[in-house]
């Protein structure tokens, strides 16, 4: 039988083509989230600049800032035996300026020249920096600034501008971005006095690395810091790269988990319906004498051929589209772009072992009715199939709807804010595959519902294409199953996005700042503060730093929150908060604010020592100084000093400024503007700018973002396959098309007949994904904001329908018009 099945592909090329389609892009997603979650645990950060050392010392942590080492143990490090060399390592952004403006290519990394050994960068024309205001450049920036020896390279770096004198500039394997001052000069402009960001070890000749290793982890003796060897090193390049892929590993078994969902929903949908139109074949074969075992192995060894061809072409798609995926999440900030895509042999053999499972299973069940049906019965419900129900699919269409019941109840009532959108993907999939299982049903109650006014509009069309939907519900069920999934998923997805973003009480909604100072090259500096305050028309000035900061109450140390360091004169009237108890001018040395909810939650009063982890991992303990409610527990405030002095930059990320009292907005930008015209660096923005930009929320657009991108490459695999199963059922009635043709019905006939189906499908396919979506939403809704209604926009669910619609309308009249140039009679005559 196992011959015969690779006989029939070639004869049922259009069926095998569907399966082959769902097969393979559901394998390439599902091996591609693979990748990104191996990815994120194997956390690989290949050296680039550090490449030239086997050996570097750098912290062991995970923080969102970059955390440093005492510069005093490189001479440790230096005494320890077979240590040929210590060599300290700082980096600090800057930015190059041509004619004032940022030259295109993006942020270069700052470092003594000593460290140029490293990489090895090696001079290729040129000296070395020897003084003050001296610089080496690599070739790419020197190139990207136009600068050579002898010119005069403008940077802005720390918030100001500054400009050195290039006596050399440098080549290495890579490139790395990267400008080399004098040991002065660097340790000026990165700013940690005392502190070096790592420390490579060269060791002498002979001895061995991983001995050595283990000499300085004993020597060190720091739980903090980490002697670093292979693409570990690489860890010590870039900031957050430790520990980076957390967020990477939870995304990708959230959207992974969803993808392998739908996948199998898919792929055992395509298949089943291509095995349910070949009813008759099985039934002429069961005629003749194969039994049902035969028949069940026929079907189960093309599934195979099918399912091993397409996820073996899905393998070199998926190494794509994985790394691409990383690159996107990378750009969006998700995770560290230094960050490498790994994929071994187990995310390849779960994406090939789903497939060629969803494969089997789907081919089993649908063959087994073919294969057990009595000939007489098979030949006759080949042309009209009406039997569906069976205990065994009734108890898991149940067990589904129970199920997504349950999650609803427990996101409703258990949940809160936006943690709980975890459960909305599975509750989404187990009514959709609850609904599918009993969608037979179902359509014969959307018919009956929709039967008189579809009649009534759409005339003798619309009455054909009723008694055909109603005569063919199971069928109609199938093609009904795809829509639902897409509109269902598509409303779902999208909306829980829009509802989390709409659902946060963040600072963007609370601001009353008129206008905002940014800058082009990376971040202010804070003394901007002083030369605004006092000046005509300002009322209030209030630095932006964004850090996070861990409580280190108790012994969970996983309690983090957003860090915002702020001006406490100037809160009030910049961000709209106002104290409930204490007050915000306290905000000076080590001083924090936290929401009335969050200390209340730690037992924290006012006068209280607030432990906390700041973003290099420093320790902190904090006097409490004031309450505040009303911008999210997860926030606290500090004063901005505080905050930047633990940040990699120890820049603001604006500035926000309040008019006073009497004077307009358009006079306070004017004012602003002439105090920092000087500084081509600085921008100027009014409040709709402010208000666009979220004030301090800006990862709120990132999330966005990354979860549009990846909802829209599950959506596009489900639209796949609602166009796939549509072109299947509409070739599947090539007789029936031919018999009406021979008995006097024109093309246009037919073709408004498919038109007003397609109508009925549209329509319940939306109307079961409605349910799907009110299913997923309401409850997320209540778990929000207490409100049973998603916010966001109406057009995208209008998009959503008639989109699905217009998708099935035209699939069905062009697979309809395709199958209508076979001759009559030569269709009537083929074996449905």
């Amino acid at each position: 039988m196992f011959r015969l099945a690779l006989r029939t592909l070639r004869f049922r090329k259009g069926g095998f083509a569907a399966s082959f389609i769902a097969l393979f892009f559901g394998a390439a997603i599902v091996m591609a989230c693979g990748g990104l979650m191996e990815t994120g645990i194997r956390d690989a950060v290949p050296p680039q600049r550090l490449a030239g050392t086997p050996l570097v010392v750098a912290s062991s942590q995970s923080y969102l800032e970059r955390a440093r080492v005492d510069a005093a143990l490189t001479a440790r490090i230096a005494a320890v035996p077979g240590v040929a060399k210590a060599v300290p390592d700082v980096t600090f952004p800057l930015s190059p300026l041509r004619d004032g403006a940022p030259v295109a290519g993006g942020e270069v990394s700052g470092h003594a020249w000593a460290s140029a050994e490293l990489t090895p960068y090696s001079l290729k024309e040129g000296t070395a920096p020897t003084g003050d205001g001296t610089v080496v450049l690599d070739e790419g920036v020197a190139a990207a600034t136009g600068q050579g020896v002898g010119g005069t390279l403008d940077v802005a770096v720390g918030g100001k501008k500054q400009a050195f004198r290039v006596t050399g500039v440098a080549s290495a394997a890579s490139d790395n971005r990267a400008a080399f001052f004098t040991d002065a000069d660097a340790t000026r402009l990165h700013g940690k006095s005392g502190k070096v960001d790592a420390i490579a070890v060269l060791p002498s000749d002979g001895t061995s690395v991983a001995d050595l290793q283990e000499r300085l982890t004993a020597v060190i003796g720091d739980s903090e810091l980490a002697v670093l060897a292979g693409d570990d090193r690489g860890r010590a390049e870039a900031d957050g790269a430790v520990g980076g892929g957390d967020d990477l590993i939870a995304l990708s078994a959230v959207f992974g988990g969803l993808a392998v969902m739908v996948a199998m929903f898919v792929v055992a949908g395509t298949l089943g319906l291509s095995v349910q139109q070949r009813h008759r074949e099985m039934a002429l074969l069961r005629a003749i004498g194969s039994t049902p075992g035969q028949l069940r192995r026929m079907i189960l060894g093309e599934t195979i051929v099918v399912a091993v061809l397409a996820t073996a072409l899905a393998y070199p798609l998926n190494l794509v589209l994985g790394e691409w995926l990383l690159e996107q999440l990378a750009t969006a900030g998700v995770t560290s772009e230094a960050i490498a895509f790994r994929q071994g042999f187990i995310p390849v053999a779960a994406g090939v072992g789903i497939s060629l499972l969803s494969a089997t299973i789907a081919a089993f069940v649908a063959g087994r009715g073919a294969a057990l049906t009595r000939p007489t019965e098979a030949l006759a419900e080949a042309s009209l199939q009406v039997k569906w129900f069976s205990w065994v699919r009734l108890t898991f269409a149940l067990i589904c709807l129970a199920g997504g019941t349950a999650l609803s109840i427990v996101t409703a009532l258990v949940m809160s804010g936006p943690v709980a959108a975890s459960t909305a993907g599975p509750t989404a999939m187990l009514w959709a595959s609850g609904l599918a299982l009993l969608s037979p049903g179902i359509t014969r109650v959307i018919i009956a519902v929709l039967r008189w006014p579809v009649r009534a509009v759409t005339g003798l069309s619309g009455y054909l294409a009723v008694m055909n939907s109603d005569a063919r519900r199971v069928r109609v069920a199938g093609a009904i199953t795809p829509v639902m999934l897409a509109t269902g998923l598509a409303t779902a997805l999208i909306y829980l996005q829009t509802t989390s973003a709409g659902g946060g009480s963040g600072f963007a909604d609370d601001l009353t700042a008129d206008a905002a100072v940014t800058s082009q090259t990376g971040g202010v500096p804070l003394d901007l503060v002083s030369r605004i305050e006092g000046r005509e028309g300002v009322g209030a000035v209030s630095a932006l730093v964004d850090s996070t900061a861990v409580f280190r109450s108790g012994e969970d140390d996983d309690d983090s929150a957003t860090a915002l360091g702020v001006n406490g004169e100037g809160v009030q009237g910049t961000l709209g908060i106002s104290p409930t108890s204490g007050s915000f001018a306290d905000l000076t040395g080590s001083t924090v604010a936290l929401t009335t909810d969050r200390a209340g939650a730690l037992g924290y009063a006012l006068g209280d020592n607030v432990q906390l982890r700041m973003g290099d991992g420093a320790n902190v303990d904090a006097r409490l100084v004031a309450l505040y409610a009303g911008s999210g527990e997860e926030t606290l405030l500090l004063p901005a000093d505080l905050v930047a002095k633990h940040t990699t930059t120890g820049l603001a990320s604006q500035i926000l400024v309040g008019a006073s009292e009497g004077t307009s907005e358009a006079a306070l930008l004017t004012a602003l503007r002439g105090l920092t015209s000087s500084d081509q660096d600085l921008r100027v923005g009014d409040r709709a700018s402010l208000v666009s930009s979220g004030g301090g929320g800006g990862g709120e657009q990132t999330g966005a973002w990354v979860n549009y991108l990846l909802v829209g490459m599950i959506l596009a695999y489900t639209v796949i396959s609602l166009v796939n199963t549509l072109v299947i059922a509409t070739g599947e009635r090539r007789r029936e098309f031919a018999l009406q043709r021979l008995i006097g019905a024109t093309h246009g006939q037919i073709l408004r007949m498919v038109g007003v189906e397609a109508v009925l499908i549209s329509l319940g396919g939306i109307l079961l994904g409605a349910l799907v979506s009110a299913m997923t939403l309401v409850p997320f809704a209540y778990a929000v904001y207490d409100s049973p209604w998603p916010s966001g926009p109406l057009w995208i669910y209008l998009a959503v329908i008639g989109g699905a619609s217009g998708l099935t309308l035209l699939s069905t009249v062009l697979s309809t018009t395709y199958v209508l140039r076979t001759p009559p009679v030569e269709a009537a005559a083929t074996i449905g």
